[in-house]
């Protein structure tokens, strides 16, 4: 056989797939910073309320600038964790770290919901939710979103 004539084995084809399918995913992993990875995540995980859109890039923009994600003990390694779960995630439904996964992506969307108003208009999702600042329990002491004034009484 010539080399024009000659066919690819079966082997070969499995790890040039393989290859190109590893290469897609960093790829995007790559792409997608840790700040964009955050604000699809929000905007995928809180499609049921009405959010103002700028509110998501504020938060990101804030919770860089004061260091937010530095005293959540957020390093490098659980942003790497994030960014590839994330991407995952939709993939595959049972992944290694996923647990982890679920537990950071449920602190970030907890922090953002605590960051805006949606607490205290007593979780009426009927209302557009805004970003009102970066949530700090010092600064705005309060404003406690587990008070028994923010549900509706029991009959």
């Amino acid at each position: 056989m010539t080399d024009k004539t000659r066919k690819i084995s079966r082997r070969r084809f499995l790890w040039i797939a393989f290859l190109a399918i590893l290469a897609a995913i960093a790829g995007t992993v790559a792409i997608l910073d840790f700040n964009t990875v955050v604000i699809k995540m929000l905007k995928k995980d809180l499609t049921h309320l009405k959010i103002d859109e700028s509110s998501f890039e504020t938060f990101v923009k804030e919770a860089d600038q004061k260091g937010h994600w530095q005293s959540k003990f957020f390093d490098w390694k659980k942003k790497q964790i994030v960014r590839f779960s994330f991407m995952v995630d939709s993939i595959l439904p049972t992944f290694p770290y996923r647990y982890k996964y679920v537990q950071y992506r449920s602190d970030i969307v907890g922090d953002f919901l605590l960051s805006t108003d949606f607490f205290i208009n007593k979780m009426d999702t009927g209302k557009t939710v805004t970003y009102i600042g970066l949530y700090n329990p010092y600064l705005r002491p309060c404003s406690n979103p587990f008070s028994n004034l923010y549900y509706p009484q029991q009959a």
